[in-house]
């Protein structure tokens, strides 16, 4: 794939939360299996378990229950669960908070995420929350990825073009959000994605953007 970044051009990396931000594979295996197991289901396959990581909570419940239970019944379950229990086991990606500084004053730092009103909680637990400018959910936009909302949503806020944002994921959901938007996107621990950059580390990004990293 040709490159379509310009790296004097970005003025804001956003960041997709589960699988660039932290290793959350461990945590959504205890959620959703804390919730099927109530429900006497058996626990998650690895096919259901890569659907349900990349997507929605609401629509992981539906491809997991619908038909099997009354859905009214896991959203009630799902309510009632503990989540901040689960964010301690959430493993913070190394060199995160030394990336989001050395991008700033020159860009924007903004999360794109298809979680929904999780992301608070564990942005407050890991000290993250004033590093980032705008946080964009599943929420806060009419459709979650893979719909481009969120990220014309960050374009919109910090009124700039497409090719002035840098898109960092790990999942097809990802990469059809941005190739939608048209925003530049850096392939995170996926060399199989299509992209316009891959990374293994995230502290290539600065290297990448020509900024310094103490």
């Amino acid at each position: 794939m040709k490159s379509n970044i310009t790296p004097e051009a970005i003025r804001v990396v956003a960041f997709d939360c589960d699988g660039v931000m932290f290793d959350t594979e461990e945590t959504n295996r205890i959620y959703y299996n804390t919730i099927l197991d109530r429900f006497g289901m058996p626990p998650l396959s690895d096919e259901q378990f890569r659907y349900v990581h990349m997507a929605t909570v609401s629509q992981a419940l539906a491809y997991l229950f619908e038909g099997r239970v009354d859905l009214s019944e896991v959203r009630a379950a799902t309510a009632a669960f503990d989540y901040a229990s689960l964010i301690p086991h959430m493993k913070i990606e190394p060199d995160l908070i030394r990336v989001l500084t050395a991008l700033s004053p020159r860009c924007k730092r903004a999360v794109a995420t298809n979680r929904s009103n999780t992301i608070d909680a564990v942005l407050t637990f890991y000290g993250l929350s004033d590093l980032f400018e705008l946080v964009v959910t599943s929420q806060t936009v009419a459709h979650p990825k893979p719909a481009p909302d969120q990220l014309h949503s960050i374009m919109d806020h910090f009124k700039v073009s497409a090719h002035e944002i840098l898109y960092i994921g790990d999942s097809s959901t990802d990469q059809l959000a941005a190739q939608a938007a048209g925003v530049p996107f850096v392939a995170f621990g996926n060399p199989d994605l299509p992209a316009d950059a891959h990374m293994e580390h995230l502290k290539e990004i600065p290297l990448l953007l020509g900024l310094p990293m103490e």
